[in-house]
């Protein structure tokens, strides 16, 4: 019963037809349809190809088995500025949680030896977090300029950088469409091109802004590496690595709109193809861990468990449409069911622990090359 959810209710909706009309065109009492249609009790063997036959499906799109015809895959919206508008106050309390700043200092002064002013461009800069981060680790005398499709968190970055003594200017333009009027020493993206349709245009862009010898640096998590990266004390860690048919969603994700879910290992060959020069790949090193002792624990909890879009009491007409959504991006409802389940679980495990403690390594891979 769990592994199959019936779409009678909806192909009947759909044909405008009620319960009696149905029951007197199948053979059965009314009844009967009402429970086929609340899952109390299936139908005999024999009446799947009738109800098929009578919807135009096939038995396996009647089970709820493969998506009901015209239920295409919807693409992600995670490259608008509507979809992070929505993000604000989010990204603004999480940001901080993702780099330790004596590794930022390490990276500008170490490896990319940056000891004179440099002009810096964030393509997809959101409030202009990469701006604050590096900022007071640049040389005396640099700028930094942003570029991003969310006017919130453009207006929002802009009031941040008021309380500053930094040169930033923050510009709301498509960074596909903006043409610069200038070129720049440094340019930096972070957590963009695996949102991305169109990833290596979007790196072409960036190529494109800098100066001959400039840096161009993408920063990406892969989501590979976040699945394992993973542990909750007190729950099964080879149960919260499992991927339950992650990778047909993220390989129909790449298939269907170019959004690639493994940008973040493969931006250092995109960069090589492009031309760059001495390209080379670093690992951020935060981990974070996160217990009840950690400061702002309820806060950042909570915003992990958004995150990771773990839901707790989900009814089963938000966990069946949960269940629908990950069908027409590849998997199939075994595999939609265990992951929305497993997610379900985590929530409820959170829900019940108030004390829970966790690690996050997030894999955040930093590549970078010159011009």
């Amino acid at each position: 019963m769990e592994k199959v959810k019936l779409r009678i209710a909806e192909l009947r909706h759909k044909k405008n037809i009620t319960q009696q009309q149905l029951a007197e065109i199948v053979g059965v009492s009314f009844q009967t349809i009402s429970k086929w249609e609340n899952g109390s009790s299936m139908p005999d063997i024999t009446y799947l190809p009738v109800l098929a036959d009578y919807f135009k499906v096939s038995i396996d799109q009647l089970m709820g088995i493969v998506p009901l015809n015209g239920e295409e895959y919807i693409k992600e919206k995670t490259g608008t500025g509507g979809f992070w508008n929505n993000k604000m106050e989010y990204l603004l309390r999480t940001r901080k949680n993702s780099w330790n700043h004596d590794y930022v200092r390490f990276l500008i002064e170490q490896v990319w030896k940056i000891d004179k002013p440099v002009n810096v461009l964030d393509c997809g800069c959101g409030f202009g977090f990469l701006g604050l981060l590096m900022m007071p680790y640049l040389p005396k005398g640099s700028t930094y300029t942003g570029i991003d499709l969310a006017e919130k968190l453009l207006k929002l970055g802009a009031k941040l950088f008021l309380e500053t003594d930094y040169e930033a200017c923050l510009i709301h333009k498509d960074v596909y469409d903006y043409h610069a009027g200038e070129r720049y020493d440094l340019v930096i993206c972070q957590a963009v091109l695996r949102h991305l349709d169109t990833p290596d245009a979007f790196l072409g862009k960036m190529i494109e802004f800098a100066k001959k010898g400039a840096w161009i640096i993408c920063i990406d998590s892969n989501r590979e590496f976040e699945c394992d990266g993973l542990y909750i004390d007190g729950m099964d860690y080879f149960s919260l690595c499992s991927h339950c048919g992650l990778e047909k969603h993220w390989r129909t994700e790449l298939n269907q709109q170019g959004r690639d879910y493994a940008a973040a290992i493969r931006n250092a060959h995109r960069m090589r193809k492009a031309g760059l020069k001495d390209v080379a790949v670093r690992m951020n090193d935060r981990v974070n861990f996160v217990t009840p002792e950690s400061e702002d624990y309820e806060q950042t909890k909570q915003d992990f468990v958004q995150y990771n879009d773990w839901n707790t009491g989900l009814s089963g007409e938000d966990r069946e449409e949960r269940i629908q959504f990950f069908m027409t991006h590849g998997m199939s409802r075994k595999e939609a069911t265990e992951y929305c389940d497993r997610n379900i679980a985590i929530a409820d495990f959170f829900q019940s622990h108030p004390d829970a403690a966790y690690t996050f390594a997030k894999g955040t891979m930093i590549s970078y090359g010159k011009k």
